[in-house]
């Protein structure tokens, strides 16, 4: 069923503005993001107590902006860092999403939960990002406004399915989105099929959950949250590796989630790849495997990160899930703007390559997703950086 729906997704227009970098010298300290992976979790959580929960994070990304705004939309308390949350109330407007892939498959679990319409949407990018095997197997009403993507769309449960098999072969989201509504349900039973990816998301969903009060997954449980405070993203190591740079605040190794930076397999830590492949170019060389499903995530990080390291002369080669990289490469400036694709890794990875040989790289505001301070803190770093329109 197709509908008119009247919606201009929020991606500012400053994300395709080009970042002018010359040759730097970097030098420094750089401070970790909060997790974005457990900010994610705790707000959906504390969504369920009706007490008030403290969940304290230095800085904000826009994906988790994204989630609280949206939560906020749908009558949850949010206000100096406290969450109350509770039932969830209809709103009439869309519910935007924005580059939050987490945002949206979490909120589409948890509205299938209500007996109201609501509508979702996100950017450009995000539009491309398939929800489907999620939408079927919460089987409520769903109602598709545009021919060409999935989104914008609403839903409207209750949902009242007993019995959910949900495929992790692709992402770890929708089994984790599934564990999060349970609370908001009359319980139901989860089952997984296929080859598991990001396996510690989907477990540290569930640790967070028992942290609460769970028992089982799929059963419903009085959400009990702690006061939180949110642990250092540990897959932003990555890009203090890449650019030599030290961190005032490392993850814990109980906070990493797979995040192994010396580890090449990825089946659990996609996030990775663009990065790595950098500083496989400029190192030693290697292989990186099991990245398959990072073709799924803001844009497909397989071919992408292939095709953004040769604008950089850096040679990789791709073979199904597989990125081989030469070692000893020296990145030559680019002759043209550096496509990052709308994908903020990749605009961070391209940031540090531009940043030992200069160029123009697009999108200057990515990388505010998941680490707001990035680019400033790379400027105190001894970054050459401008922003030209």
């Amino acid at each position: 069923m197709k509908e008119d729906a009247t919606h201009t997704s929020s991606n500012s227009e400053d994300k395709f503005d080009v970042l002018k970098i010359e040759p730097s010298k970097l030098t420094g300290t750089l401070k970790l993001p909060p997790s974005k992976s457990h900010s994610m979790r705790w707000l959906t959580l504390a969504c369920m107590d009706q007490e008030p929960t403290k969940i304290e994070m230095w800085e904000v990304g826009e994906d988790v902006q994204a989630l609280i705004d949206s939560l906020v939309q749908l009558g949850i308390s949010w206000e100096d860092g406290e969450m109350i949350g509770g039932p969830l109330r209809k709103t009439n407007s869309v519910i935007d999403c924005k580059n939050s892939g987490t945002a949206l498959r979490f909120l589409i679990a948890q509205v299938a939960s209500c007996d109201f319409l609501t509508t979702l949407d996100g950017d450009a990018s995000l539009r491309a990002r398939s929800s489907l095997p999620l939408l079927r197997n919460l089987n409520v009403k769903t109602i598709y406004h545009n021919e060409n993507s999935e989104y914008p769309l609403s839903l409207e449960g209750p949902f009242e399915e007993e019995f959910v098999e949900i495929d992790v072969s692709q992402t770890s989201q929708f089994h984790s989105a599934l564990m999060l509504m349970a609370p908001r349900t009359k319980g139901f039973n989860i089952t997984t099929k296929g080859d598991a990816v990001s396996r510690n998301h989907s477990s540290l969903t569930w640790e967070l959950c028992k942290l609460t009060g769970a028992r089982s997954p799929g059963k419903p449980w009085k959400v009990s949250c702690p006061d939180i405070v949110i642990p250092p993203d540990a897959s932003m190591m990555a890009f203090a590796k890449l650019a030599g740079l030290s961190v005032e605040n490392p993850p814990q190794e109980k906070d990493t989630i797979g995040h192994d930076l010396d580890y090449y397999e990825l089946r659990d830590s996609n996030d990775l790849i663009t990065p790595m492949a950098a500083w496989l170019a400029l190192g030693e060389g290697g292989k990186i495997t099991g990245a398959g499903h990072a073709a799924y995530k803001e844009s497909n990080r397989l071919t992408k990160t292939v095709q953004m390291l040769s604008e950089f002369s850096i040679i990789s080669h791709l073979d199904n899930d597989v990125i081989t990289v030469p070692g000893n490469q020296i990145p030559i400036r680019p002759t043209g703007v550096v496509k990052t694709f709308g994908d903020h890794r990749i605009q961070m990875t391209a940031v540090l390559l531009a940043s030992i040989c200069g160029g123009l790289v697009e999108g200057s505001n990515l990388h505010r997703v998941a680490w707001p301070s990035f680019l400033s803190q790379l400027v105190d770093c001894g970054l050459s950086v401008k922003t030209q329109p």
